[in-house]
C-alpha cells in the first residue's frame, strides 16, 4: 500500500511513514471473505498478492459478480466504508490473497491531522469514480468480446486461476458464450 500510494506523488516521505503503526498484513485464503453481506466495511485492503471478487446474492439466490480486484489495486465495500452501513455486497477470495488493511477509523485519523491525507482521499475517491464509470462506458459501449480481451490483456496472470463461471459473470454473459469467445480468440 505504502508503494503504490507513494507512485501517486502526493505523500512525502514522512507523511507515507505516519500510516506504518496502522497498516496490518493479512492472508485470505481461497474461498474466504473480506467482508459479507449485512455487515459494516471498517477497512480498505490494498491486494499484495492474489484476487478478490466481489458479488451479489438475488432473492433467488443468484450471485452477480460486479468487480474483481487484482494485485496491486485496492479493494473495500466503498459504499459501505463511506456511510458506515451495512454492504449488500460480500468480497471472497478467488485464490490466496494477501492483502494490507488500512481501518476506517486510523485513515480518518491521518485525514483529520494532515491535509497532505485528505488530498490523497479525495485523489483515490476520484480514482474508483473512474474506474467505475469506465466498466459503466464499457457495458454500454463494448460487446463482451472486448470486454474479455481488455481483463485478459490487463491481468493474463490471473485469469487462468479463475472458474470461467465468475468470468462470466463479471462480463456479464453467459459461461457458453464466454466458452465461443475463448475459443474464437485463440
Amino acid at each position: 500500500m505504502k508503494k503504490y500510494f507513494s507512485s501517486l506523488n502526493i505523500l512525502s516521505s514522512e507523511e507515507l511513514n505516519r500510516m506504518d503503526p496502522f497498516l496490518t498484513v493479512r492472508d485470505i485464503k481461497k474461498g474466504d471473505f473480506l467482508i459479507q453481506a449485512n455487515r459494516i466495511c471498517k477497512e480498505i485492503v490494498f491486494i499484495k498478492s492474489g484476487v478478490l471478487r466481489s458479488y451479489f446474492t438475488d432473492s433467488e439466490g443468484i450471485e452477480t459478480i460486479n468487480c474483481i480486484t487484482f494485485e496491486g489495486e485496492m479493494m473495500a465495500a466503498f459504499s459501505s466504508f463511506i456511510k458506515q452501513t451495512p454492504t449488500d455486497e460480500n468480497i471472497q477470495a478467488i485464490m490466496d490473497t494477501k492483502v494490507e488493511a488500512l481501518q476506517k477509523a486510523d485513515l480518518e485519523y491521518l485525514y483529520q491531522t494532515s491535509a497532505e491525507w485528505q488530498k490523497l482521499g479525495r485523489i483515490l475517491t476520484e480514482m474508483q469514480y473512474l474506474k467505475l464509470e469506465e466498466r459503466i462506458i464499457s457495458f454500454q459501449k463494448d460487446d463482451a468480446t472486448k470486454r474479455y480481451q481488455l481483463l485478459e490483456k490487463n491481468n493474463s496472470e490471473y485469469i487462468k486461476h479463475i472458474p470461467l463461471h465468475y468470468i462470466a459473470s463479471y462480463l456479464g454473459i453467459s459461461t457458453r458464450h464466454l466458452t465461443r469467445i475463448r475459443k474464437s480468440i485463440l
